[in-house]
């Protein structure tokens, strides 16, 4: 098996080439990436991460990466040498090949660099070690990512990644006050630890029994009413009439509308929210007809057939 590690949070356009080069020099399926669950900033809280493993596991097949690794981050790995480590890597997963990019640092106190891995594995008889150097554009970085999206510039984390932001979140009861205004909204889970998007109105494309439809999504808690603690993430899936209680949504986040704020009344956020779903369907429209956005969609369904 030939292996890459990193804690690849969105395998983003930054891994692009590791994930190049790992498809050449392997023999068909034979490889796969190495990744942490926890991600090692979430585990030393430092940050949220940008997708949930269920996410991280769709990413992968809509990429087709055959293989996908998750070791246990905790106290145990943190702490262990560059040998042990290594000695881990090559037990559990019947390592004969690694690409690792040149600055690839790992073990406790990131003991461990890539050329003392390369001289580690080629010891033990691995033949296949690409040490890759890799030149990354500093703006192609997870923490590049969560910046835009912490500030709700989702066109602009989009294009690091190569595809949408997305959320799979499962419905769950809510204070259905969207049907008393005609615009009943899917309450969707956002307490998975991932980053959220900024307090605003989203067009989404929301997959619903193998079909995508336009979304208005809402994150915020709910000003106008001041009733809400906590953050809320409400989807109202427009041309669409059924029961989605319980299921998991994938919502793909197209574009930002507006930001929350309070309205004077109920008939004005009303009017407003007519309004949002008029420049939601704009913003879906377009976007769902550009090329990458088109690929990843259509990647999607296959990966989610596959699956079912």
């Amino acid at each position: 098996m030939l292996i890459t590690i990193g804690a690849f949070d969105g395998f983003h356009k930054g891994h692009s080439e590791l994930l190049r080069i790992c498809r050449e020099n392997a023999y068909g399926d034979d490889w796969g990436v190495v990744t942490f669950h926890p991600h090692p900033s979430e585990f030393f809280g430092r940050f949220h991460p940008l997708f949930t493993l269920d996410e991280k596991e769709l990413i992968r097949r809509v990429l087709k990466i055959p293989h996908m690794f998750v070791l246990k981050f905790d106290d145990g790995l943190m702490r262990m040498s560059p040998a042990d480590f290594w000695k881990l890597l090559r037990e559990r997963f019947n390592v004969d090949g690694l690409v690792v990019g040149s600055d690839f640092r790992f073990g406790h106190g990131r003991a461990g660099s890539a050329n003392s891995l390369r001289e580690m594995a080629i010891s033990d008889g691995v033949k296949r070690v690409i040490v890759a150097d890799v030149v990354r554009k500093p703006e192609y970085s997870s923490s590049n990512i969560r910046r835009n999206i912490t500030a709700g510039n989702v066109e602009e984390a989009r294009k690091i990644l190569g595809y949408p932001y997305f959320m799979m979140s499962r419905v769950i009861h809510g204070d259905e006050r969207g049907r008393t205004m005609s615009f009943p909204t899917a309450n969707l889970e956002a307490d998975s630890g991932k980053v959220l998007p900024s307090y605003g109105v989203y067009s989404t494309a929301v997959l619903v029994d193998g079909e995508w439809h336009c979304g208005a999504l809402s994150i915020g808690n709910n000003p106008t009413f001041g009733d809400v603690d906590g953050t809320r993430a409400e989807v109202h899936i427009l041309d669409f009439n059924g029961n989605v209680y319980g299921e998991r949504l994938l919502t793909l986040i197209l574009g930002r509308v507006r930001d929350i704020r309070t309205f004077d009344d109920k008939s004005a956020l009303t009017a407003q929210i007519s309004e949002d779903v008029s420049e939601c369907r704009k913003i879906y429209a377009d976007e769902m007809r550009k090329g990458e956005i088109m690929r990843f969609s259509e990647a999607v369904l296959r990966a989610v057939r596959d699956v079912n």
